[in-house]
């Protein structure tokens, strides 16, 4: 069986691949396509060659929708009922072809230019304000008490959620990454359906009170699409779930992943400037989202010299293809200054990312915000014990396989309040 290299298999936990000990891994050489085994003790193939990655993303034998996989994969996904599972799965996301296509034009409904430009002055606002909460003490949770009400007030203002509904949003536990390979029954699958329900429950209320009492929001917007052109209920939630949680879940790991990387690197973090300037080399050698969603092949095929099954399952890692030698030089290392090169952060072809635009000048405004009002940030705690999101840290044991910390506690210097600002980094 062909397995991952020794520097891929080092690169593969989100502490070395940050930290600059990666400087000294070089990948050259070893395999872009290499078998995994599950915890459920089946297999799967696991493209981190930038090439291969990119012909993955683009290559129409390998599908998205599960049904490709088998029953085993069927199995995997299936932490709720039909009802629950159809309102959350039923997105772009997990399409190809003519319904990707339909599924994404309803999703850009919510994101059109007059709505980006409005949102992303409202961010810059919305990051001050929530910072002038901790910035009277010394300390805080970087991920409880900034980053992720950050990103779900941005959002759910942005979409026009009424007040009550966001605040429902902010008392959910993140959806991803999603205990896919969990046993069934175990408490960690009935955990994750039980969240799924109570987000189900939820995009479905707001549904109804959209229908009842529409507005010049994007909600009422994408229901009045949806409607007239004959999308169910199914996918519209699933289409508002997507677009909820792929912009607040990035924003938090961005942050916290980017000041991991600075920390152990001082003389990069002294120029704020230069950092909040090189955000797309953050992005690049952060990759927030560090592994998709399977590709399923609809028959034999090969992907980077490696002859595929029909029904064999392909899972992309992005953070992989990002520090791939034969696209980038010295990969490992974190250059800010460095000439932006097309990576694959927010993916390739008919699947990037609708939300690029919401996601960097998010990620940008909340980074400078932080390092410009909290002087003298640093960890509270050594950073070996931080804990990070669950398959973070080696082998594929969840997805989408998000590269961020689950908490960031710091400390800081207290300041005066603040005197007004402009919005610079928007």
């Amino acid at each position: 069986m062909i397995t991952a290299g020794p520097g891929t298999s080092l690169l593969m936990d989100a502490r070395v691949r940050l930290s600059p000990a990666a400087e000294g891994i070089d990948t050259s050489g070893e395999p872009p396509v290499w078998r995994t085994e599950l915890p459920d003790g089946s297999t799967a193939w696991v493209a981190t060659g930038y090439a291969a990655v990119r012909q993955a993303l683009t290559d129409p034998v390998l599908r998205k929708p599960v049904a490709y996989g088998g029953e085993r994969w069927r199995r995997h996904l299936a932490f709720t009922g039909p009802h629950v599972t159809d309102s959350i799965v039923r997105s772009m996301l997990n399409a190809d072809g003519d319904r990707h296509r339909r599924l994404r034009a309803l999703g850009a409904v919510a994101l059109t230019t007059e709505r980006l430009r409005a949102g992303l002055a409202r961010a810059a606002r919305l990051a001050e304000e929530r910072l002038d909460r901790i910035t009277a003490r010394d300390h805080a949770d970087l991920v409880r008490d900034f980053a992720r009400p950050f990103a779900v007030s941005t959002v759910t203002e942005l979409y026009g959620y009424p007040p009550e509904f966001a605040r429902r949003v902010r008392t959910l536990p993140r959806l991803t990454p999603s205990p896919v390979f969990s046993p069934a029954g175990s408490p960690e699958r009935r955990r994750y359906g039980a969240e799924r329900e109570a987000v189900s429950e939820l995009l479905h209320d707001l549904v109804a009170v959209k229908r009842r009492r529409p507005g010049p929001d994007a909600v009422s917007d994408l229901i009045a699409r949806a409607d007239a052109e004959g999308f169910d209920d199914g996918e519209l939630t699933s289409t508002l779930f997507l677009l909820l949680v792929a912009a607040c879940e990035p924003v938090s790991d961005f942050l916290t992943a980017s000041l991991y990387s600075l920390w152990q690197r001082p003389t990069l973090l002294a120029d704020h400037d230069l950092v909040t300037a090189g955000t797309d080399e953050l992005l690049r050698f952060t990759s927030p989202l560090a592994a998709t969603m399977p590709r399923f092949a609809t028959r034999t095929t090969e992907l980077a010299g490696i002859e595929l099954e029909a029904g064999d399952a392909v899972l992309l890692h992005l953070a992989l293809a990002n520090r791939d030698p034969a696209r980038f030089a010295r990969p490992n290392r974190l250059e800010l200054s460095r000439a932006y090169e097309q990576d694959v952060v927010f993916a390739h072809g008919p699947h990037y990312c609708l939300g690029t635009h919401l996601a960097v000048p998010l990620c940008r405004t909340a980074l400078a915000a932080v390092l410009r009002r909290l002087p003298g940030l640093t960890a509270a705690r050594p950073l070996e014990t931080l804990p990070w999101h669950p398959g973070s840290t080696g082998t594929l044991t969840h997805l989408h396989v998000a590269a961020g910390l689950q908490e960031l506690p710091v400390t800081f210097e207290t300041r005066p309040p603040r005197r007004p600002h402009r919005a610079a980094f928007v």
